[in-house]
């Protein structure tokens, strides 16, 4: 008698990158070449396109993309969500403060913080559009944190912290579809990746964050998997979750009410790989959350047998390989079931 497939849910590993939106592109990528030691990343289509660019930050990549509206106003350092952590060294926090004096980026001081999933110093910032962003510096880094880290010694995504208006609904969210436990702490939602990192939620009673679906353009967050479990994944998510049209300005236009009244979906991924996806699957491979954040996932094969560190592989690799193996165009709708 034939067995059931498991569909098995993958452990997400790290944050492998993440888009935010800006209003002046030039000012953005020359802000994090001075203050992180970012390089900018060659990407064709993003670039001389005006959507935006992406930049290497050591290993990792950061994304500044144009919002189609003038962009919300800061609600000061610390106080906005989301907000994103780069790793960094305890013996370093001195020039990073330095470094922040020197670009004129609002800042907190250096903060101790104990209970949320790893031990460590804070230190909150802000980018010239007001997007929200930390220096985490933890007792004990995790292998690969700080793997060819930038000029200044600053290394790969630490954290990303997003609103919830119900921890326990959202934990179960990520339990679900991305395989991580988490443990709330007071007010804070806290889902320790597999390899590295967290994703933190923290309580709120309305949405306000800067999130594509509050309205923005493309802003989201990359989840990285093994890449055995991309498809895995993505079988339950699609089995589960509606598919909705792609326009975020179409739901900027819905009173806030409704906005925030839509329920978890995916949407197409609106890059060329992106796509390209869509055209052989009709799935999109962006998801919502309950509270408006979109992710999607991204593949990654490790080195040395370990997922400290990997070699990533994204939505247009895995379109590449299939159409080499299947012929250019060949439906993709097997890997839904």
């Amino acid at each position: 008698m034939a067995q059931a497939t498991q569909v098995r849910v993958g452990v997400v590993h790290w944050i492998d990158h993440f888009v935010c939106c800006v209003s002046d592109v030039e000012r953005w990528y020359k802000f994090n070449e001075q203050l992180l030691g970012a390089k900018s990343s060659f990407n064709d289509f993003v670039w001389k396109s005006g959507i935006g660019i992406f930049q290497d930050v050591g290993r990792t990549r950061i994304g500044g993309f144009v919002n189609k509206d003038a962009m919300p106003p800061t609600r000061g350092v610390g106080k906005g969500l989301p907000r994103y952590g780069y790793y960094i060294e305890q013996k370093d926090v001195d020039a990073h403060l330095k470094r922040l004096d020197a670009v004129g980026a609002p800042h907190g001081q250096p903060t101790r913080i104990e209970n949320l999933g790893e031990p460590g110093i804070s230190i909150l910032w802000q980018d010239p559009e007001g997007n929200q962003m930390e220096f985490w510096a933890p007792d004990v880094l995790p292998a690969g944190a700080m793997t060819e880290a930038t000029a200044h010694n600053v290394g790969r995504i630490s954290h990303g912290v997003f609103e919830s208006r119900d921890l326990e609904r959202t934990a179960k969210h990520f339990k679900h579809f991305c395989g991580l436990d988490g443990e709330i702490v007071g007010d804070v939602l806290v889902l320790k990746l597999g390899a590295g990192a967290r994703i933190l939620y923290q309580k709120v009673n309305e949405l306000q964050g800067r999130t594509t679906g509050m309205g923005l353009s493309d802003a989201h967050t990359a989840l990285l998997v093994h890449a055995d479990d991309y498809f895995p994944n993505y079988r339950r998510i699609w089995s589960e979750l509606p598919e909705y049209e792609f326009d975020p300005m179409a739901q900027k236009a819905l009173p806030a009410e409704q906005r925030a009244a839509l329920p978890p979906r995916t949407v197409l991924h609106p890059s060329p790989g992106g796509r390209r996806f869509h055209v052989l699957t009709q799935r999109g491979d962006d998801f919502f959350d309950w509270d408006s954040n979109m992710f999607h996932l991204y593949g990654g094969i490790p080195i040395d047998g370990s997922m400290a560190v990997y070699t990533g592989k994204s939505v247009e690799d895995y379109v590449d390989a299939w159409e080499a193996e299947h012929g250019k165009g060949a439906s993709m709708r097997e890997v839904l079931t």
